[in-house]
């Protein structure tokens, strides 16, 4: 009968899982020079519709008038705050390249997995040695994007890319830096804890609701 297999015994890898805090509405805000978590912005397949739908919001916009993807056009209020846009793909194609190439600057394209337009994975086992530690990649990471684009992106850290994802969602995006770091170690402390019912374990990992 087998034992159970040691934290030590575990393969440890450096992953960032990185995010790009709404990344489509903080595009169209920094295009009209506007502080991304400030803005108010919705984003809308055809503001002539009053059926039309909502394709994504700015935080400010969900937190105070529970505006979220899938909404109609006729439930926004009128509110003068709102910038009601429609989507511009090409632009928005355009910063994740230059997002991307920021990546590469940290990991050649093996290590660099692209989850969808706003959100990555880095490997950065291999070049922790030429950049610091994984806190003080992550913070330059965020600092150079901040710098070069004007857009904010949350860190999730992981010994593997299923705590590097759940860090992410569960703390990071909510962590005052924008950074969490889960290892094996907080695996009862932190994965453990959360609900069944929290999106973010089936979807992530394909675990399904009664067996999560």
């Amino acid at each position: 009968m087998g034992t159970l297999i040691e934290d030590d015994d575990l393969p440890r890898r450096d992953i960032l899982c990185i995010d790009v805090k709404s990344f489509f509405a903080s595009v169209e805000a920094v295009r009209r020079r506007i502080y991304p978590l400030y803005a108010y912005v919705i984003l809308i397949a055809n503001k002539d519709r009053s059926g039309s739908v909502v394709l994504a919001a700015s935080p400010r916009v969900k937190k105070e008038f529970g505006i979220r993807t899938g909404a109609r056009n006729y439930e926004i209020p009128k509110d003068p705050r709102l910038v009601i846009v429609e989507p511009s793909m090409s632009l928005y194609l355009q910063v994740n390249k230059m997002i991307l190439d920021i990546y590469r600057r940290f990991v050649p394209d093996k290590d660099l997995h692209i989850y969808s337009i706003d959100e990555v994975f880095l490997d950065m086992t291999a070049s922790r040695r030429l950049f610091g530690d994984k806190i003080t990649i992550a913070r330059t990471i965020q600092r150079m994007i901040w710098q070069e684009l004007r857009l904010v992106v949350t860190i999730g850290i992981g010994d593997n890319p299923l705590l590097a994802k759940l860090s992410l969602d569960n703390e990071g995006k909510e962590a005052a830096d924008g950074i969490a770091h889960w290892a094996y170690e907080d695996v009862p402390e932190k994965v453990w804890a959360i609900s069944s019912d929290h999106k973010y374990v089936g979807d992530f990992s394909g675990i399904c609701k009664i067996a999560s």
